[in-house]
């Protein structure tokens, strides 16, 4: 018995779905290789969008915030979940641009902020695009944990200069100043309270 062929409508879905990941990968990796954040536009659609599809997006829960707004919700109509259509939209489009950037360069270079800092607010701007689009909370704990896994990786022995200790000299400073002050208050106290009781 012959297994049954495969639908031409389903071949068709997936070959349209790949073909829609592959644009967008594309897009947003030509978008880090120069150095740009993903295009934000006003609340609103623009003139290309007509009322029939404002409502028919409305009535299926899709952003209009960021231009590729209604790119992203066609895609999602393949899959069963928001969560799983943002999971994978995240991953093309956003983070494995992202990693490519970061492995363009030389690991000695990733803790220079001013090699790095375009490519990290992009993609943190590609994510909070999808979810926005998708209208799904952002930040959620898939991105959290990205964040985290993706520091790890790349950043793990970058000096944090903001948490970093002051130099001793100036921790002595800031403790003694107000150690020596308090007996020169209680001195003032005194005299000024002896001047007070011979006046009177």
């Amino acid at each position: 018995m012959k297994a049954p062929n495969p639908s031409p409508v389903s071949s068709s879905s997936f070959s349209f779905l790949t073909l829609l990941l592959w644009a967008l990968s594309s897009t947003a990796a030509g978008l880090i290789g120069h150095y740009e954040a993903p295009q934000v536009t006003t609340p609103g659609f623009t003139s290309r969008h007509d009322s029939t599809t404002y409502a028919n997006y409305q009535y299926h829960g899709c952003g209009n915030k960021y231009v590729n707004c209604e790119t992203y919700c066609d895609i999602c109509v393949y899959f069963h979940t928001r969560t799983e259509c943002y999971a994978t939209l995240f991953k093309e489009t956003c983070y494995r641009p992202f990693v490519g950037g970061m492995e363009s360069l030389n690991n000695t270079d990733w803790c220079n902020w001013n090699n790095v800092k375009r490519m990290y607010n992009t993609f943190t701007m590609c994510t909070e695009e999808i979810a926005e689009c998708l209208l799904i909370p952002w930040p959620n704990r898939m991105v959290e944990n990205e964040f985290v896994n993706i520091h790890s990786r790349f950043f793990p022995d970058c000096p944090n200069e903001a948490l970093s200790d002051p130099p001793p000299s100036i921790v002595f400073a800031l403790v003694m100043t107000p150690i020596c002050l308090i007996p020169i208050m209680v001195v003032l106290v005194v005299l000024k309270t002896k001047n007070g009781d011979g006046s009177s």
